[in-house]
Parts: structure tokens; sequence; C-alpha cells
């Protein structure tokens, strides 16, 4: 018996040796699979005031489907720049190279979040915190996205408005990634003095209502998220607001929208005879990579506003009816490589290889009184239109205009043509009329009458062109 038990454990031993000894196989698929394509950290850190940043724990699969062991290389998209920490197996760290994964096995990847080094100054941390997870496994690459919010705010996520909702002002901003979506049977309402920030291509979807009540002192800001100095009026840095059939009745008052693809974009006719699809007074809208106002078959009227800056046209007025008054369109800048006209009108559509073959016509009414059309092209004004189209007014009087077309110098019309308008800083969007400016008291007195101007000062007398009364 004793001589068996023997030989039974030196089987055993041999058995155990040789096993050990076998070489392990890797597979040469470059297959992985994680649980998510995005992981959210929805928490507001900055809420935390402890000498340490608050670190979110959450945490990914990463499977090996394969019936052999696989090797893999994971590492931060923004390695030690990043606002996130991993650990994989124990090992924290950023990078992470030749990981073993068994057959038909998981492991664990744990991911927290640190705002970074402004914690204590938390208006300087991103509103947004994004990344990466890459995975390069035999020469595939793959990612899990990270996002996260990095300050007190209210965060709108891919959203719809489905029922009358207000944004109050209360002192902290809201944050649009996505969109947000107001709903035909919905009305969305934004006080005086919120700001609303967007990440990269999200947009403010209105087939309902929408209500912007700014005032002077607290107008209503809508802008890109990125805080940081260099990005203060950059172009493009999101979408814009989009409204669209079957919306009518919006009004946009004492707004600054800015750093956008296009400022405010309307797409239909209202549904009602009489109505507007959206009034616009005493608001800026700047720097957009596209326009800045731009409307198709809509019904738009604007007073007192500004649209400065924009890479394609401050305004676009594609059919429809539109009613503008004491309000300025100009793009200076040299960022932008443009040789169309800044503002843009038209009722025709005309083929792209051959002009002369017009493919569409459309109605159009347009009354355009005491407003500045200027920039650094040679014509920053220009209209195709079929009169036998227009079904309603084309005033286009006491302007100051800067163009070569002669019809804007027509007698009777009184406009004031290519002069050097002498804004007081165009640099930094100060567009008041200098002492010596040749838009001053070229506009006629309105009916109803404008009493005032963009900054609620008075138009007294005859009243300046533009959306800025001098003050001297």
């Amino acid at each position: 018996m004793k001589h068996i038990t023997k030989y039974l454990l030196l089987s055993i031993l041999l058995y155990l040796g040789v096993s050990s000894c076998k070489k392990e196989s890797f597979t040469t698929s470059g297959e992985v699979k994680v649980n998510t394509d995005t992981l959210w950290f929805d928490t507001v850190f900055t809420k935390v005031t402890t000498r340490l940043p608050l670190s979110v724990n959450k945490q990914i699969l990463l499977y090996n489907p394969n019936d052999e062991s696989i090797r893999t290389s994971i590492r931060l998209g923004g390695g030690l720049n990043s606002h996130f920490r991993l650990n994989v197996d124990g090992e924290p760290g950023y990078y992470f190279t030749e990981v073993e994964i068994f057959p038909n096995d998981s492991i664990f990847i744990f991911v927290e979040v640190h705002p970074g080094p402004n914690n204590n100054n938390p208006t300087y941390n991103p509103l947004i915190i994004q990344d990466s997870i890459l995975f390069s496994t035999n020469g595939i690459e793959s990612k899990t996205m990270l996002i996260g919010w990095g300050q007190d705010a209210h965060y709108i996520f891919r959203d719809s408005i489905e029922l009358d909702t207000t944004w109050a002002n209360e002192k902290l901003p809201i944050v649009v990634y996505g969109y947000c979506y107001v709903k035909p049977e919905a009305k969305l309402t934004i006080e005086k003095g919120v700001k609303v920030y967007f990440s990269p291509r999200s947009w403010l979807f209105v087939e309902g209502k929408l209500d912007m009540k700014g005032t002077k002192d607290e107008p209503i800001v809508m802008q890109g998220d990125r805080l940081q100095p260099d990005w203060e009026e950059t172009a493009g840095q999101w979408g814009g607001i989009w409204i669209s059939y079957p919306s009518y009745g919006n009004s946009i008052e004492h707004s600054l929208i800015k750093n956008g693809t296009v400022g405010i974009y309307c797409d239909s006719t209202p549904g009602l005879v009489g109505e507007k699809n959206v009034v616009i007074k005493k608001t800026m809208i700047r720097n957009m990579s596209f326009d800045g106002i731009s409307g198709r078959r809509s019904t738009i009227d604007i007073e007192n506003t500004l649209s400065l800056n924009c890479g394609r046209f401050t305004f676009f007025g594609d059919g429809g009816k539109y009613d503008i008054r004491n309000s300025t369109f100009h793009t200076g800048s040299k960022d932008f490589s443009r040789q169309d006209p800044t503002f843009y009108y038209r009722n025709r559509v005309r083929d792209q290889i051959n002009p002369n073959i017009i493919l569409e016509t459309y109605d159009i009414e347009f009354t355009f009184l005491n407003n500045i059309i200027d920039g650094i092209v040679d014509s920053e004004i220009f209209g195709d239109v079929d009169l036998n189209k227009v079904s309603g007014p084309l005033a286009v009087r006491s302007n100051a205009l800067r163009t070569t077309d002669p019809f804007y110098s027509t007698p009777g019309f009184n406009n004031v043509i290519n002069k050097d308008i002498k804004y007081l800083d165009t640099r930094n969007y100060d567009m008041d009329l200098d002492t010596l400016s040749p838009a001053k008291n070229i506009g006629e007195i309105l009916t109803p009458v404008i009493a005032d101007d963009h900054r609620n000062r008075p138009r007294i007398g005859q009243p300046d062109a533009g959306a800025l009364e001098s003050q001297f």
C-alpha cells in the first residue's frame, strides 16, 4: 500500500511538472470586447471643498472572446494630462502594455475622475471633461469614450422638453451636450442673466416656442463650452439655434449668441397668417463659422440687433418675409477667407453649373430701413430677386451700405453708399458710431417709432443708421 501511494504521488508530481512547462498560447486575433462604448460620470465634482478633489470610481469590463489568451495594450488618450485615472488589475497608471486576458475571460478596468488643479477656483475647470481609453490588440485599435462634468452646473444631455419649461437664473450655468429639443407642444422660457454653454456640434432645436427674455444689464449668453481665454472669440465651437416647422411666435431679446456655426437658423413659414417665426431685438450675434441669421421661407423681424464677423453671411434670406430695422451687419475680420457679400437675400435658385438656368422661384417680401451693412469686401449686400415673385414690400431705404450695385443708389432710397462708417472699436465689438460717422442722422423716423437703441439709449430726433445711436 505504501508503494502504491508513493507511485501515485510521483505520477501526480510528474504530471504537474509537465503541465507547468507547457507554453501558453496567445491568439493573433485583434478582437476584444468592452461592455460599453461610453462611460459617463454625471457627478458634479466641484461641490467638494476638501484639499483633494473628489474621485468617482466606475468600471468597465474588457472581455476576451477567443479560445486562446490575448495580450492588449491599454492607455488614456490624454496621457499624463488627462483628468481621468485608470487602475488595471490593481495597478494604477495611464499606460499599460502586454495586459494578458485568459481565454473567454475578462478583466475589470477601474476609472476615476479628477477635475484638475483648479478645484479651489472651479471657474477655470472645463465644463465638460472628455478623454478616451484606447485599446491596441494585435494591430487593431478600439476605444471607450470617457465623459464627465467639471463644474457645478445644470447639465442637459441629448434631452427633449415636452412641457412648458423655464430656465431660471439660479447663478449656475446650463450646459447642453448633444442637443436640447423643444417639442411642438412645449415652450422654453429663458430668463435674464442665464448662461448656456454648448458642447461641440450641440444645437438648440425648437419646434415648439422659444422665449429668451434678457435685459441690457443681464443679457442671456449662449456660447461654446470652452472657457479658456484662447477660445473666447473662436467661431464654430457649437451648432446654434435651429427653429423649425411648426414653430412660430419665438422671441429673442437682449441676448449674446456667439462662437457657433449658425446663430439663428429658421427653416419654415409660420402656420398662421400674420405670425412671425421669430422676432429678434437688441441682440448681438457674432463669430459664426457659417451664418449669423439665416431664414428659409421664413417670417423674421429684426430690430436693434448686431450680426458680426461670420464666415459666410451675417444675414441670409432665402425667400420669405423679412422686416429689418436699425440693425448692423458687419464682417471686418480677416479670419475668414470670404469673397461673397456679408448680406444676401434671394427668391430664386440657380443651377450651379449654368447660373442662367433658374431651378426654382418663391415669394419674398423685404423691408430694410435704417441699417448698416459694412465690411471689407467691395460689395457687402447682394439680392438675387425675381420681381414677379415679390409678394409685398421691397423697401431698402435710409441705410449705410457698402456696395457696387447701382440699384441701392436709386433716387428716393436715401442710402449712404461706400462711406467709411467710423466705428469706435470693431476689434472689441464696440460698434458705436464715432463723432464723424456718415451713418449719423441718416435714418428716417419709423412707424411704429423705435424709441431707443440696442443699449436702451434714447433715439432723439432723426435717428442714426444701425443698432447703436451715437452719443456724441
